[in-house]
């Protein structure tokens, strides 16, 4: 899929500023690139497309002309779905630097916590009331070793770990 203008993020501001009643009734090429922050070659293609033309050296547009060129692309919705895009993909990259990030960390359990049984867990994670427990860690690493030796204490010995934490008798 080919990379879309930049400014279509802009396409209400840039409205803003052609509607504006002060503004000049014919824009050349250094004012379209001023207003859409554009270059040269991308100006002249905007001038192209806004049915723009060459007087001389000069490659100009009717402001109304530009105003419907731009109108028509935001209600084509073709700049809503690039933003849409566009914020699909940072969150995806954002995903991929999250679980990157998960990825380096190393969780280290006790010696011998992923063999312990229920019974056997340390002082550091226990049972306060039925339904709730407390779990004291000193950091996220930590916190994530406690719950490794849970659930292992889980799987050595489940009926075990019923009757102790589910309340079973």
């Amino acid at each position: 899929m080919p990379k879309l203008p930049c400014w279509y993020s802009r396409v209400p501001e840039i409205l803003t500023l052609l509607k504006n009643p002060g503004g000049p009734p014919l824009l050349d090429r250094p004012a379209v690139e001023n207003l859409f922050r554009v270059r040269r070659r991308q100006a002249i293609r905007i001038l192209g497309a806004a049915k723009g033309y060459q007087v001389g050296k000069t490659f100009i547009v009717e402001r109304a002309a530009l105003v419907q060129f731009v109108e028509g692309l935001e209600e084509s919705g073709v700049p809503r779905e690039a933003l849409t895009r566009k914020q699909r993909i940072a969150n995806a990259l954002n995903e991929v630097a999250n679980y990157a990030a998960a990825q380096k960390v190393e969780i280290r359990p006790n010696h011998g916590a992923l063999s312990r049984r229920a019974a056997e867990l340390p002082p550091s994670i226990e049972l306060v009331a039925p339904g709730k427990m407390l779990i004291s860690y000193s950091g996220a690493e930590d916190l994530l070793a406690h719950l490794v030796e849970l659930a292992s204490s889980a799987a050595n010995d489940f009926p075990a770990f019923r009757r102790l934490y589910g309340g079973e008798k």
